[in-house]
């Protein structure tokens, strides 16, 4: 059945479906009912703890079950997001997940862990699977080789252009899936790593701090403001609205249009769900009819509590008015400028304003600190002193806060104070859950037999997990005289006369347009024997036949090794005009996100030969990983899973360099590239761009160089110094520095290595 078909077991008066599926979020069980009373045509939920949103409290399986039953008896398709990164150890839950949605028979799962989409399609091939917008698919290859590897449909990434999604429609064929409205990222979805590598918290793992969201400071190297710069919210993007772009959206082949918000509250979503359908029923009325529509859409989104609104990058890859600096990103509705008062010795504090909006005894507030982006929210219990229970606009109020705010805030001077809730939003949660009570009967549990075989499979007893098994491999490794084996990652050809800090066994070089230039300068053919090329994560459509002819060039001058930046880029790598294939030495950069043994074995199963391990990674995950693949073992021996042979890749570990933490293509007046800017704590980052991108970089690098003979005891095949972020004498002498004596008095980040990843 296809994923737009209606589900089966609807009533006969069920409303005739749009061709465009307009699909709901619902992170609560009153949000779940608002979608359903304002018409969506498809709704998605969290899988619990597997989804890439930290909500305060997860569904149930019981809860998803009812809301599937719920769902199909009105003809409405649910999907469950299981988005989220999947550590080693979450692996045995997640088969348990995958087993009890296949016996619920949902109408697709979410994901962008391609370990579970080894998972699924290995042992569940009854469940649909969506390709997630983490999974940055941006070009018409990477929707084509995502359905090829079993995606019924593909959700697009936020950053292209209405002409872009139907380039990719047209030359893919495959089912599209926009975001239309809502929150946007101001990093590729999938390629950031600000929260992870500067605050401990994965936005692949729905912990996102929300480091775009702070205000900053450009700064000169003597620590002072510097002049004619000024700071602010430098990447707080405004809130996506595409609803006046909908017929566009429609020709351009869109079959799913969807409403970002999984964590606000049920009125936004009655809000929003309310203002598409009208908007969307409307698409083949008369012009002036549409119009009026339109404009009672818009009044509708206007109480949506939310940021301001703007058209994302559907009319332009260089949007003009995409974020608006001196303006927090903060969503809600804007409250006013507001003081924190103390009217005496043990009295509660109170807040003095005067209102912008309404507000009412019961709606939910948030207090914001703008110089230190602290946030605060809380309800509100008391207004004037007790004795009111709503206030107008224009109206001079105070306002109860709970005790202590004032210090957890470190406030001083003017606060900004939004709404981000309704005060009835607790009845309609509990008139939710009593409707609801019906549909839960049905036990919800994993087939434990099944699930047992494929762990099984998945994790041969042999293998050995945990501490112990670690000590022994080492000790094995260490008897066996293992060494560090270092591969280089070079910014240009002219970099490889320059001495080094390690004799390399590969270099690489990123694939660009500046390194093909000076390739063609060189005389000869032959390909360097240990130099790999290093594909972009990120390559725009307009650019995609250039890569294809580049990689061509280079397999006809005699180079065979390729690292890929998306799991797509395979698909390079096959037609007619290329030469044997058998030489090809295929890899994975960092950028692929793995996490697990299942997402190795899912790229040893493409073809890739090695891969490396994500930046995210904590110890315990990275040991239990490579014990689970056999790491130690003779590279590449081939595994038993299901009756067949498999390749295992050797792994990789990035172990010094200045990753981007974000990956953005906005191109914005106000930024001031290769100058500093600050976070309120201090830390500092430049701005750089290149290859039509916007990347950020910490100012103290990126190692483990400290952990590189334990890395190498482990089984980590070879590990990665990136000496391409920044003048090549200054990364040669830290790399020197970090491997000598230097390594324990200098600064620098170490990712979730040693502290974990949440």
């Amino acid at each position: 059945m296809s994923a737009l078909t209606d589900s089966p077991g609807g009533p006969q008066e069920t409303r005739q479906r749009q061709v465009l599926e307009l699909l709901a979020p619902a992170g609560s069980l009153a949000a779940f009912e608002a979608a359903l009373a304002e018409g969506a045509d498809a709704i998605y939920v969290g899988a619990p703890g597997c989804n890439a949103r930290a909500l305060s409290r997860d569904f149930t399986l019981a809860e998803i079950d009812g809301m599937i039953r719920k769902a199909h008896a009105r003809g409405v398709r649910l999907y469950i997001a299981m988005n989220s990164l999947v550590r080693e150890d979450e692996i045995p839950r997640a088969v348990e997940l995958l087993s009890c949605f296949s016996g619920m028979g949902p109408d697709a799962l979410i994901i962008q862990d391609l370990g579970l989409l080894h998972l699924a399609r290995t042992w569940f091939a009854d469940l649909p699977l969506h390709a997630s917008t983490l999974m940055s698919v941006h070009n018409s290859l990477a929707a084509a080789e995502l359905t090829q590897l079993g995606f019924a449909r593909v959700v697009l990434a936020r950053e292209l252009t209405i002409d872009e999604i139907g380039a990719i429609h047209k030359k893919s064929g495959a089912e599209l899936e926009v975001f239309v409205h809502g929150a946007m990222c101001f990093s590729y979805s999938g390629l950031c790593l600000f929260s992870s590598l500067h605050g401990g918290k994965s936005s692949l793992r729905g912990q996102c701090v929300q480091p775009c969201r702070r205000r900053y400071q450009y700064q000169g190297r003597d620590g002072r403001a510097a002049r004619g710069r000024k700071g602010g919210y430098l990447f707080s993007m405004h809130d996506l609205c595409g609803i006046d772009f909908l017929p566009e959206l429609r020709r351009a082949g869109v079959r799913s249009l969807k409403i970002e918000g999984r964590m606000k509250s049920a009125s936004y979503v009655a809000n929003t769900v309310a203002a598409y359908r009208m908007a969307i029923d409307s698409l083949d009325a008369p012009e002036a009819e549409q119009e009026q529509i339109l404009a009672q859409a818009h009044r509708l989104l206007d109480q949506a509590m939310a940021r301001r609104r703007g058209s994302g990058f559907f009319v332009s890859e260089r949007p003009p008015a995409a974020i608006s600096p001196a303006i927090s990103g903060s969503s809600g509705t804007f409250v006013g400028k507001a003081r924190v008062r103390v009217p005496g010795r043990n009295a509660p504090p109170v807040l003095e304003l005067t209102l912008k909006v309404a507000v009412a005894v019961g709606d939910r507030l948030r207090l914001l600190a703008e110089e230190s982006g602290r946030q605060h929210s809380f309800t509100l219990r008391r207004l004037d002193g007790g004795g009111r229970k709503k206030a107008g606009a224009g109206e001079r109020v105070r306002i109860g806060l709970p005790a202590g705010v004032e210090r957890d805030l470190g406030a001083q001077g003017m606060l900004a104070l939004f709404k981000v809730d309704v005060g009835d939003r607790i009845r309609m949660e509990r008139t939710a859950r009593r409707q609801g009570q019906a549909t839960r009967a049905r036990r919800i549990v994993p087939d434990r037999k099944r699930v047992e075989s494929i762990l099984a499979q998945l994790f041969p007893r042999s293998a050995g997990t945990g501490a112990a098994h670690s000590r022994r491999r080492q000790t094995r490794s260490r008897d066996r005289g293992n060494r560090t084996r270092f591969t280089v990652l070079l910014a240009r050809p002219a970099d490889l006369r320059q001495r080094l800090p390690v004799r390399p066994a590969q270099v690489i070089l990123p694939l660009d347009r500046e390194n093909m230039h000076a390739l063609a300068r060189q005389k000869g053919k032959k390909g360097h024997i240990r130099l790999c090329w290093l594909l972009p994560p990120v390559i725009q459509e307009k650019d995609l036949h250039w890569y294809q002819r580049q990689v061509g060039t280079l397999l006809h001058k005699g180079y065979h090794r390729f690292m890929l930046g998306h799991v797509s880029q395979v698909g390079l790598f096959r037609g007619p005009d290329l030469p044997d294939r058998f030489r090809l030495e295929l890899s994975g950069y960092s950028t692929l996100n793995i996490l697990n043994s299942a997402s190795v074995r899912l790229l040893g199963g493409l073809g890739l030969s090695s891969v490396l391990f994500s930046l995210e990674t904590d110890r315990d995950t990275l040991v239990a990983a490579l014990a689970h693949l056999g790491a130690g073992k003779k590279e590449n021996r081939p595994n038993r899973v299901r009756g067949r042979r498999e390749q295992i890749p050797k792994i990789g570990m990035y172990v010094y360099g200045r990753p981007p933490l974000f990956t953005s293509r906005l191109d914005s007046d106000h930024f001031r590239y290769q100058d500093r800017f600050v976070s309120p704590k201090q830390e500092a980052f430049t701005l750089e761009r290149g290859q039509g991108l916007t990347l950020a970089r910490a100012e103290l690098p990126f190692s483990l160089l400290e952990y590189q003979e334990e890395l190498a005891r482990l089984g980590i095949g070879f590990q990665v110094l990136d000496l391409g972020g920044g003048p090549l004498a200054r990364e040669t002498a830290m790399v020197a520095s970090l491997l000598g004596s230097g390594k324990r008095r200098m600064r620098v980040l170490k990712g979730n290595y040693q502290s974990g990843l949440a």
